[in-house]
């Protein structure tokens, strides 16, 4: 490693001081704007703003991120960052965390700083008495999540397209999920990025992120007893719904209706493979049965 690179730390213990200054969320924009060209392209944006990043990484009501990174002359050439969320997990909660932005400059790239990265995150993690680490990963990323760091690779993301709502079917307890009060969803629904649409749907509300043209995103669910927040939401948005939906996640209580199909494996640019590591144990003993996880729980769509 040349001498001009330095490895940057942002502990909890530090961050919760102050906040990523604006300077520094520029320079991680204009990274992560031009490591994620494609994607943005596809999500018909053209860069993560900074305001974008403050609310990912500074607001998050949960915490602030752990973010480490690598500067080459005063400019990010590797990042990787973890977003604090609550698990609940056999009905007790946990503090936990999304990995969310691995990127290592197309110069750079080697498992070197991926693995240098992700240890200094996960020691931080395990300091701060995180539990679980959860992600979502392509193909490639899952095998080194795996090889490197003991992660299991659950399921791929079961994705749905079609004329539905894609309604749950009744309320049986998931053995894990990720947990969301008022505060944690009000703030996840004023992500700059998107505008979110709700549908109320019997005692339950239905989420939709309204950015894409040709059909809804649904991203998932929330009851009834939430009904101020619902209607704080909607005096903000008031799109119809369009009649072609898409559904991404897991969920054993999601309906089944002839209105709808899986999307074919063929037409997928890559699998969105659930990885999960138990940050207290050699061994993480959870199968795709036991986890409820829909996209509102995955920060950056």
């Amino acid at each position: 490693m040349s001498d001009n690179i330095e490895f940057t730390n942002y502990k909890k213990s530090e961050i919760s001081k102050k906040n990523l200054t604006i300077k520094e969320l520029e320079i991680l924009s204009i990274f992560l704007s031009r490591i994620f060209k494609k994607s943005l392209n596809f999500q018909l944006k053209n860069n993560f703003s900074v305001e974008f990043l403050n609310w990912l990484y500074n607001e998050n009501p949960n915490g602030k991120a752990i973010i480490n990174n690598v500067y080459e002359d005063e400019k990010i050439i590797a990042h990787f960052a973890l977003v604090p969320i609550t698990v609940l997990f056999n009905n007790k909660t946990y503090k936990s965390a999304l990995s969310v932005f691995t990127a290592v400059d197309e110069n750079h790239r080697s498992l070197y700083f991926f693995h240098q990265l992700a240890s200094k995150s996960f020691e931080l993690a395990k300091l701060e008495g995180i539990r679980f680490i959860m992600g979502v990963a392509n193909e490639t990323s899952s095998e080194l999540y795996v090889k490197c760091f003991k992660f299991k690779l659950i399921s791929p993301l079961a994705v749905k397209v079609g004329l539905s709502k894609f309604q749950e079917k009744n309320n049986l307890p998931h053995k894990f999920e990720i947990l969301r009060d008022k505060t944690t969803l009000e703030w996840r629904l004023s992500n700059p990025r998107f505008k979110y649409q709700i549908y109320k749907e019997n005692e339950k509300c239905i989420i939709f992120n309204n950015n894409y043209k040709l059909f809804k995103m649904n991203m998932g669910y929330f009851s009834n007893k939430d009904l101020d927040l619902q209607n704080k939401i909607l005096s903000k948005d008031t799109y119809n719904l369009n009649p072609f939906n898409m559904w991404i996640g897991l969920n054993n209580n999601l309906k089944n209706t002839i209105m709808s199909f899986n999307f074919p494996k063929i037409l997928k640019p890559s699998p969105l493979n659930l990885i999960i590591k138990d940050l207290k144990s050699e061994e993480t003993n959870l199968s795709k049965e036991d986890i409820k996880f829909n996209l509102i729980d995955f920060e950056i769509f």
